[in-house]
């Protein structure tokens, strides 16, 4: 990255007396006279978030949805309510509000501004209709984490998880009463591990189990990850699948059957860059089970990640291109890839074959046979 560009990322606080005269002319300040309970439950989260600042609040005009926002400025923390919230919320459920929006402040001045400069390198990365998939991707799953955290500042603030599903859910429905434990039981219901559809927030319900998850110690990781799909990577997996290429088509070219210069030089296209082809130990991984990733920089190792169907066809194809790769091989390198497709749980491998090269009835059978007798 452009140093420069990073650190006027990082350093700059623009605009802050705009947003205040605009925020004077469009808005009600809620001043803490008038409205000492406002003033009150932003205290008590600052303080059980560590944060010494200071606070304004204000009130948009109309009747829109329900909503808070903090809008960042260098010296203060300014949150903006939308809507009848304040309304419908107890002291600790505004204490619950306040801390989540305070949390955004809190991940934003930590690190020296670090996390504030990602924040506004990926914002801007979003607008821009030439911005890859895989930064945009990158950019969905860093605002579900960043509300996760958030939610967690929402807890810290009020001390209790029901509370924080209370003014959650009264922040979503609009609703004056909601049953938080209810919440919880329909959250226990749902399958996460498919991850977030979220584009800006995870869904409600998700962001109730993890919550609950975190408190009780569980990961997760996955419902900001999902599965490891090669047709929506951020660029964190797009890097996990490069390696998972990289390792897969060096064990291939080390297979019996398939071990000739010529597969060998088109395995050692998938190291990046191009390189001399290494040889992986141990077995051959296993597809049609969780997949061990490697921790980034240090991070604690995470949960092995579950690969989508189109993920294994694409690792299908890979197997393919190299077990056709070279003309001489003939049916020994069919065979030998079968085995391995075999041995990798890749069982869309011979229907996938079968399809590319026009197998009849009678070949496949003889291949499949020939194949399940490699494997033993």
């Amino acid at each position: 990255m452009d140093e420069r560009a990073w650190e006027s990322l990082r350093a700059k606080e623009a605009g802050g007396d705009e947003l205040g005269e605009a925020l004077l002319r469009n808005t009600y300040r809620l001043d803490e006279v008038s409205h000492p309970a406002v003033h009150a439950a932003g205290r008590r989260a600052a303080e059980a978030l560590g944060l010494g600042v200071e606070i304004e609040f204000f009130q948009a005009r109309g009747s829109g949805d329900p909503n808070a926002l903090l809008l960042h400025q260098a010296d203060k923390a300014v949150i903006l309510f939308e809507g009848p919230l304040l309304e419908r919320l107890d002291s600790d459920e505004l204490t619950a509000v306040c801390g989540h929006e305070l949390a955004h402040r809190l991940l934003w001045t930590i690190d020296d501004g670090a996390y504030l400069a990602v924040d506004r390198l990926l914002d801007a990365a979003s607008a821009d209709a030439r911005t890859p998939p895989q930064y945009m991707e990158t950019h969905r799953r860093w605002a579900l984490a960043t509300e996760l955290f958030a939610d967690r500042g929402a807890f810290t603030a009020c001390g209790d998880l029901s509370t924080t599903v209370r003014a959650l859910l009264k922040l979503q429905t609009g609703l004056s009463s909601v049953d938080p434990e209810a919440y919880l039981r329909q959250a226990s219901e749902q399958d996460l591990s498919v991850g977030s559809r979220g584009t800006s927030h995870p869904e409600g319900v998700a962001r109730a189990w993890a919550l609950q998850n975190w408190l009780n110690d569980e990961d997760v990781e996955g419902l900001i990850t999902g599965p490891l799909d090669v047709d929506a990577p951020d660029l964190l997996d797009a890097v996990l699948l490069r390696e998972v290429s990289m390792d897969f088509a060096a064990r291939i070219a080390q297979t019996e059957g398939l071990r000739t210069d010529t597969v060998a030089t088109f395995a050692a296209g998938f190291a990046d860059p191009p390189g001399p082809l290494g040889v992986p130990g141990g077995a051959v991984v296993r597809f049609d089970e969780p997949l061990a990733v490697r921790p980034v920089d240090g991070a604690p190792m995470p949960r092995p990640r579950t690969l989508t169907a189109a993920t294994k066809q694409y690792l299908c194809y890979l197997l393919l291109d190299l077990a056709t790769a070279d003309p001489e091989a003939g049916d020994p390198a069919l065979l030998a890839s079968m085995a391995v497709a075999r041995r990798a749980g890749l069982t869309p491998y011979d229907d996938l074959a079968d399809d590319e090269l026009g197998w009849n009835d009678k070949r496949r059978a003889e291949l499949a046979a020939a194949a399940d007798e490699l494997v033993g």
